[in-house]
């Protein structure tokens, strides 16, 4: 039997995210059974992956002809739509993901899109309120979270100064909590990802003289680098260089949740978040704003709440709800849950 070529569209790492991570899962899940070729939409031009910004319409018409089913995980409104048309017009199998869709969105420009989405083939949302907000058909769409199991075995070691430093806390008896974040964005002029929250809550944690030592790993310094700095300044002018490292490093954030004893979510907007479904997967207590519906076993602070954050985040430390040195193996009974469903959703025998 031909194999069928799919061709992913979105944004290949680095940068690591949530979606490029989704996508590198995908590919592993499948490369036995589907042709996989890409078309990248991250920023960082790399030479392996044709990438959109290279303005080469012929040979991104080439790739979409070449391939059997697009499979559009596209972040940017404006190229899901443009991949889906020529994809329609070329009488392409479109599969549609749509990680996330801001519910500030004018209706005018949702009730458009909802329009050309309907076109996909399939259309999978990671949360049914972008289901509701695009008024999507329920005969086509599929919610399904993002989440597929990491090959925990087949990721890179942390950086040697990193375990170091997670090493001699442990042994000082300190709680190691992590976050993360793309990039240092804003969104309605608030630090996206929350890493300001983070800091300062840090900082009242230190006066109550509560054993912790916290980690914040960005991903990218694009458009933000002078956010990134500033912030490494504050940490050194409040004295908590010992307690608290952000880092650029690149870095397997999974490993990390999988040493770390409580993560954190602090978000002022999300879709799915790989973070707490990574969190979760280890049974790791996972603490997240509360902007949208969250999965069972989330524990949840008022968004953008400095005092709540710092309340919930103190509650859990002192509960010391995580075992150190557990072990849980869940990767070989969902490994073949997540293929199953991937691959019925490629071959179009879903929705």
């Amino acid at each position: 039997m031909r194999v069928q070529r799919v061709l992913i569209l979105g944004p290949i790492a680095p940068p690591v995210g949530g979606v490029s991570i989704h996508i590198s899962r995908i590919t592993q899940l499948l490369n036995k059974e589907f042709e996989f070729d890409f078309i990248d939409e991250s920023r960082e031009i790399k030479p392996s992956y044709f990438n959109i910004r290279s303005l080469n319409f012929f040979l991104y018409l080439k790739k979409l002809i070449q391939a059997n089913i697009l499979f559009i995980h596209s972040g940017k409104k404006s190229l899901r739509t443009i991949h889906l048309l020529i994809g329609k017009i070329l009488g392409k199998k479109v599969i549609l993901t749509i990680h996330s869709f801001r519910s500030d969105t004018p209706i005018f420009v949702t009730s458009i899109n909802g329009f050309f989405y309907r076109l996909a083939n399939s259309i999978v949302v990671v949360n049914p309120e972008i289901k509701n907000q695009l008024h999507l058909p329920e005969k086509k769409t599929i919610v399904k979270d993002a989440f597929i199991p990491p090959q925990i075995e087949c990721e890179p070691e942390l950086p040697k100064e990193i375990q170091e430093s997670l090493s001699k806390n442990n042994n000082d008896g300190n709680l190691i909590i992590c976050a993360n974040a793309s990039r240092l964005d804003k969104y309605n002029n608030q630090d996206l990802y929350g890493l300001d929250m983070c800091i300062e809550v840090a900082k009242r944690l230190v006066e109550k003289k509560l054993p912790f030592f916290f980690i914040f790993v960005v991903s990218s310094l694009e458009k933000n680098a002078d956010t990134f700095f500033k912030s490494k300044e504050l940490i050194k002018k409040l004295g908590l260089s010992e307690k608290f490292i952000l880092t650029n490093e690149s870095l397997s954030f999974v490993k990390l949740i999988e040493k770390a004893d409580i993560i954190v979510r602090p978000t002022n907007t999300d879709g799915d978040s790989l973070t707490i479904r990574e969190a979760l997967f280890f049974n790791k207590p996972i603490l997240a704003s509360d902007i949208v519906e969250r999965p069972a076993g989330v524990n949840l602070f008022q968004t953008r709440n400095f005092d709540d954050l710092e309340k919930e985040l103190e509650t859990l430390i002192k509960r010391q709800i995580i075992k150190k040195g557990l072990e849980v193996d869940n990767t070989s009974k969902s490994k073949e849950e997540f293929k199953k469903f991937y691959s019925a959703l490629l071959n179009l025998k879903l929705s």
